[in-house]
């Protein structure tokens, strides 16, 4: 019995360590992709794509600390389209170059980009996050599902 109730008690703490991916619906009903993971400096963070229409495509960011993180947001959004059944990389939207990805000073980041893909085409993106504050600083990952152009 002890064996049992020990195993169980091993399982769970493996699975509150793990990084959880989970997909919700948004506002405008387009599917997120939603991180959540145990950082000192990260919360969670979540990815949506949307086709919007004459090849425009949006994607919504957000990243959210645990307390307030002095410079929170996205690295690099990257962007990747479906040829031949396979991704590859397509483009790539750095803060450095919009510093929109960024926020000051807060607990969190929501913010938008959009890029031109090809009507007909899938695409999906990747997103590196970022939180800082006095003590330290963590990046994440989460790639966002597939969306096909319009």
């Amino acid at each position: 019995m002890k064996r049992k109730i020990m195993s169980i008690m091993m399982m769970v703490a493996m699975l509150f360590s793990m990084n959880i991916t989970a997909f919700a619906v948004d506002r405008i009903g387009a599917p997120i992709a939603h991180a959540m993971r145990s950082s000192s400096y990260l919360d969670s963070y979540s990815v949506g794509i949307e086709a919007r229409g004459n090849g425009t495509i949006a994607v919504t960011m957000t990243v959210d600390g645990k307390g307030k993180m002095e410079k929170i947001g996205v690295i690099e959004v990257e962007i990747e389209q479906k040829v031949n059944g396979n991704w590859r990389y397509y483009d790539s939207q750095y803060g450095a170059e919009h510093p929109e990805f960024y926020d000051y000073n807060t607990w969190d980041y929501v913010g938008t980009t959009y890029f031109q893909g090809t009507p007909g085409v899938s695409y999906r993106v990747t997103l590196t996050v970022y939180a800082r504050n006095s003590k330290g600083s963590d990046t994440g990952y989460i790639t966002s599902y597939t969306v096909v152009c319009r």
